[in-house]
């Protein structure tokens, strides 16, 4: 068996940085369940598909630099988390249709968090269609809908049916198949924007955890360095936890709450249910359990001391370990830990893997 002190400092280090990845998904996936991130970001896909951005030059000379735009577009996104349909009636007339309005959950999760290509192109021509009649037909129908734009759709909008329309030869079939590209298309981009907000969470609460958790990166890597009874203790914790941790990032992979893959392309037309609160909580009381058995080996605590000077009772916190005495070095090793956190679970898992098949691996001869 081959080993030495680098493999297991980088072991130790990697299987923290897993851990506290696995909490903030799991911390991330809650919080998006509470605000339906899911169907936030499928509507904001949806309203670049269906409307045209009528305020996209409000910031004239402005608009060329990404630090004002960056301040422009979370204002309306603000704005869209309270009214979702501001200034987009076609949207809204979207999301009223009986194939969209009852995929929702329930009342409080009303718009769904998925919709199929086939879902989307087949409201579009019902829509488009209106009320079709035997001396109209459904060809016909469309037809007179793009050219007299009887439902209102931006400019922009309007012309890309009419190309899509026209690239279909007025085909019905075929004319659905371009709209369910196009949608394709557009949801591969908001798959994009999830997977990046989901980035951006992640980095934030890493910043929390480690914090709250006294995570410090630099004090970690000392301890596992200088202590061997705390290098090996950590090596067991790996070698007993990574069976559980696999089963445990696999089961977060296909429930899509890692969001590796995109949350909108299913083979199926319906979504497919994701994990159940319950299991979530249930999965967060063990890697608590698993955090604090970490903190334990690695001795890594806070301590509060009260004291009674001049008759008034105060209490001082600090850190009881040698290796953060310094206060700027622990802020350093924090924000380590929060850009790790960020890079996601599934990095440290595959990670994790590679080191502990090199470290089992036998000596080359």
């Amino acid at each position: 068996m081959f080993s030495n002190l680098a493999i297991d400092v980088a072991l130790g280090l990697i299987f923290i940085f897993l851990l506290y990845s696995l909490l903030a998904s799991i911390v991330q996936e809650m919080i998006a369940r509470l605000f339906n991130a899911r169907a936030r970001i499928l509507t904001k896909g949806l309203r670049r598909l269906l409307e045209d951005n009528d305020h996209s030059g409000a910031l004239g000379i402005f608009g060329r630099f990404t630090f004002f735009n960056w301040f422009y577009e979370m204002g309306w996104s603000i704005v869209y988390f309270f009214s979702p349909f501001h200034k987009s009636a076609f949207l809204k007339k979207f999301y009223h249709s009986p194939s969209i309005k009852y995929l929702g959950e329930n009342s409080a999760s009303a718009r769904p968090a998925y919709i199929s290509p086939q879902i989307f192109s087949q409201t579009m021509v019902h829509l488009l269609r209106g009320q079709a009649t035997e001396n109209q037909p459904e060809k016909a129908a469309i037809s007179e809908c793009l050219a007299h734009n009887t439902l209102q759709l931006g400019p922009d909008t309007l012309a890309h049916l009419r190309n899509l329309f026209e690239d279909a030869q007025e085909d019905v079939p075929q004319f659905r198949k371009n709209m369910e590209t196009w949608f394709n298309e557009t949801m591969t981009r908001a798959s994009g924007w999830y997977r990046r907000q989901t980035q951006v969470w992640l980095l934030i609460l890493g910043m929390g955890i480690a914090a709250v958790f006294n995570v410090d990166s630099i004090a970690i890597a000392r301890i596992l360095m200088k202590d061997k009874s705390a290098r090996e203790q950590m090596v067991q914790l790996v070698t007993s936890r990574e069976p559980s941790f696999a089963a445990m990032t696999d089961t977060l992979l296909q429930k899509n709450v890692m969001h590796r893959d995109s949350a909108y392309f299913r083979h199926d037309t319906s979504f497919q249910v994701l994990m159940k609160d319950t299991a979530l909580i249930g999965i967060y009381g063990i890697l608590r359990q698993d955090a604090g058995d970490a903190q334990s080996v690695l001795g890594i605590s806070r301590s509060c001391v009260t004291d009674s000077t001049g008759g008034k009772k105060r209490t001082h916190c600090g850190f009881t370990h040698p290796y953060q005495q310094n206060g700027w070095m622990v802020l350093a090793g924090w924000i380590i830990t929060s850009l790790a956190i960020s890079l996601g679970a599934p990095f440290w898992f595959d990670l994790l893997g590679r080191v502990v098949k090199f470290r089992t691996a036998p000596p080359q001869r």
